[in-house]
């Protein structure tokens, strides 16, 4: 059985690079269920429909150039392209045991402020609805 760490995922953000700033991801994948139940059943029949997936991550904020707070900012409002990955290498090397998740994600929400006291590091919780179905490949490039 392969287990790992959870402690080096890889996340780009409209091909930026934000894996450092990640202190959580999920990314929950599910459809909707819809009812397809006709008379004479004895229970509640459903199928498959449209793919409803979400992404959460939480952050350390950078306001810097090519950091978390400009690409979110630069793409608030729109749908860009999200590449996930288990453990991040140098080089990241997408595989079986390393599979790459491929996603659109709607920038619908920010909290360029974030949380954080004196002495805390000012962090941000943003959970993005999935504009596209989760592509899963065991080839290719992060």
């Amino acid at each position: 059985m392969a287990i790992y760490l959870d402690n080096n995922v890889g996340l780009k953000i409209a091909t930026v690079d934000l894996s450092e700033y990640i202190t959580s991801i999920t990314l929950t994948q599910t459809f909707d269920e819809v009812e397809t139940t006709t008379m004479g059943q004895s229970a509640h029949v459903f199928s498959k429909g449209l793919e409803s997936s979400t992404l959460a991550v939480d952050f350390l904020n950078d306001w810097a150039a090519a950091k978390v707070g400009a690409t979110l900012q630069a793409a608030y409002g729109t749908s860009v392209t999200a590449l996930i990955v288990p453990v991040k290498g140098s080089p990241t090397v997408v595989s079986a045991t390393n599979p790459l998740y491929t996603v659109s994600i709607l920038i619908n929400n920010l909290t360029p402020v974030g949380s954080g006291g004196p002495g805390d590091y000012a962090s941000s919780s943003m959970t993005f609805t999935c504009t596209s179905t989760v592509a899963y490949a065991t080839s290719g490039t992060f």
